[in-house]
């Protein structure tokens, strides 16, 4: 345990079993156990344990027109009598013209999965799509569609009041040299419950609670990842809460094969908000290096450099795989401070071993 910052030790258990139905689908069963190893004077009631036990649902049909997953979770807390289930459902039709997806989720306000990762409770939400397919006989465009994906959210305890949603209108196109083009619009509305922030600026003024509409309008270009050197860039533009904000991100990528791979990342954000509100110039740049030695050994470094959180960060990870399906790997991590000195924010070394049984 580590007393000085209150953290108690665990013990975390993962369980799971499938079985396979009809041709292609399968039911599962999973449980997931945390709890403290000992009641410590720091220990709340509610961090005591936390269960999960869940069933799982794929449908796949032999031709893989019909698509779907299906789940029902319950979770298990100290002191909690209601709202700790989540279930979903999601069914999609394929066929060469036509993809058609019915989805849908609901999680409840108590629900918790400490092993894993939620990040809203208290909602329903169904997000379907239509996509219309369309295979050109001539030109440069190999297949190219139209699709819509609306999004809406709304919290059952607040008498099912509708919190957000985003309606996602997109045109994409495959080249046939391999590339991508395509266009989108998202048109969003957001509730806000509680004061925010959206820039991370200091002693900067939040926005206040209340229903936003805002859209946006983006492209996307992928070269071709056939050749020696690729990149991929993605402009868009339009409203931000009460403001404005223009965004890019953008990648290189070059190879050598088979031996040596590189590339950088750069993910920019410009936020113009109206007085008094602040605005905002955020960077995120990450290089990459990926050796390949042989077909046993494998080394990769990331770098990553992020002006919001003036962090500077170093992750490089050596792999061994000895066996089949079966690895070692050596993990370093290095965080620095950028705002004021270069300084060590946090550093780990770590070992991590994987082995297959082929029983």
């Amino acid at each position: 345990a580590d007393t000085t910052n209150e953290i108690a030790t665990t013990n975390n258990a993962l369980l799971t079993a499938q079985y396979k139905l009809f041709s292609r689908s399968n039911i599962s069963f999973m449980f997931i156990n945390k709890q403290a190893t000992k009641d410590y004077d720091f220990t709340t009631d509610e961090d005591r344990y936390n269960r999960v036990f869940g069933i799982d649902y794929r449908l796949a049909s032999t031709d893989n027109t019909w698509t779907g997953k299906y789940y029902i979770h319950k979770s298990f807390s100290p002191d909690v009598k209601n709202k700790d289930l989540s279930a979903g459902a999601s069914t999609e039709y394929n066929s060469r013209n036509y993809n058609v997806r019915l989805s849908g989720v609901y999680i409840g306000d108590n629900f918790r999965s400490d092993l894993g990762f939620i990040r809203r409770t208290d909602i329903v939400k169904v997000n379907p799509k239509f996509t219309r397919n369309f295979w050109p006989k001539k030109g440069q465009i190999q297949k190219h569609n139209l699709s819509v994906t609306p999004i809406f959210i709304w919290k059952p305890d607040l008498n099912f009041e509708n919190s957000d949603y985003t309606i996602i209108s997109r045109w994409e196109a495959s080249l046939k040299n391999t590339s991508s083009l395509n266009f989108e619009m998202f048109n969003r509305y957001t509730h806000l419950y509680d004061e925010f922030e959206p820039t991370g600026s200091d002693n900067a003024v939040p926005l206040p609670i209340g229903n936003y509409y805002y859209s946006t309008i983006g492209a996307s270009y992928r070269s071709d990842r056939r050749k020696t050197f690729s990149y991929s860039l993605s402009p868009a533009f339009g409203g931000f809460y009460n403001g404005d904000i223009f965004s890019i991100n953008a990648s290189v990528n070059y190879r050598i094969q088979p031996h040596f791979s590189t590339s950088i990342q750069l993910n920019y954000n410009n936020i113009n908000l109206p007085n008094p509100y602040s605005d905002a110039k955020l960077w995120l740049i990450g290089p990459r290096i990926d050796i390949t030695f042989n077909k046993n050994l494998f080394w990769a470094t990331f770098v990553q450099y992020n002006n919001q959180q003036d962090n500077f960060s170093i992750n490089t990870r050596l792999q061994w795989r000895f066996a089949p399906l079966s690895d070692l790997f050596i993990v370093y991590n290095d965080n620095y401070f950028t705002d004021t000195v270069f300084a060590p924010r946090v550093r780990s070394l770590n070992l991590k071993l994987t082995y297959w049984l082929n029983i």
